[in-house]
């Protein structure tokens, strides 16, 4: 009877919480609409033009495009950091990724090692979802032969007191250099032309982990490709 006040309080907080994060993904989507018809047509006009100034209308647009849509993500991410309302259990999600990519890619041994505990993420589904497919599609598409996924829980706590969790993907492909792993996280950089992509991948995930306070690096595997380590906030 006494605590039932507080739990009250405290749930109405979290409902208000849910509300606000709604409103403001609300608000942002408004946002993205209202700019994605001019847009359309600055980029249809400067196509439709032709030429030296025509060229450079497209691509001023297609720039303000990517920009929009960055900034964006950034700022719903922002508004649902450090939230208690965001629960992602990881496991399930990390073996259906896998799952679809062994279906896709069934030349490419693809191996994933899970903790024994379960692990929370502190953050939204489909945020997890797009880091973890951005790091996956990288090494798939550079690996000779295998590809091996990790979770792990990570001992001590961060600056606020939350569990940490890490997750590793490697390859045996070439890897990237270490004066150029810093090159390769630009936005739109690709450090080798004849492989398709747009060269965000990296460059996504790095935004995605800086907004929910973790960290990415990119490292030598023991494989002799590239290694991708995420380290992300848990709940448990």
């Amino acid at each position: 009877a006494e605590i039932e006040p507080l739990a009250n309080e405290t749930n109405a907080l979290i409902e208000n919480n849910k509300r606000i994060v709604e409103r403001s993904r609300t608000q942002v989507g408004n946002l993205a609409h209202s700019l994605k018809t001019p847009l359309a047509v600055l980029l249809n006009e400067g196509r439709a033009l032709g030429g030296a100034k025509g060229q450079l209308i497209a691509e001023q647009a297609a720039s303000m495009q990517k920009q929009v849509d960055h900034y964006l993500q950034r700022a719903r991410v922002a508004a649902q950091r450090d939230s208690v309302v965001y629960r992602t259990p990881v496991a399930p999600l990390v073996q259906r990724m896998v799952r679809v990519l062994q279906k896709l890619k069934p030349e490419t041994s693809l191996t994933l090692s899970l903790p024994a505990t379960e692990i929370i993420f502190g953050g939204e589904r489909e945020d997890l979802e797009e880091l973890l497919g951005n790091l996956l599609d990288n090494a798939m598409k550079w690996a000779k032969r295998a590809v091996a996924v990790s979770v792990a829980p990570v001992s001590g706590k961060d600056g606020v007191g939350a569990n940490l969790f890490e997750i590793a993907i490697e390859d045996d492909g070439p890897g990237i250099p270490e004066d150029s792993a810093r090159e390769a996280l630009k936005r739109g950089r690709r450090l080798d032309e004849t492989k398709p992509g747009t060269g965000l991948g990296l460059a996504i995930v790095a935004d995605l982990v800086n907004e929910y306070g973790g960290a990415l690096a990119l490292e030598r595997s023991a494989m002799g490709g590239l290694k991708a380590v995420v380290r992300l906030r848990s709940l448990q």
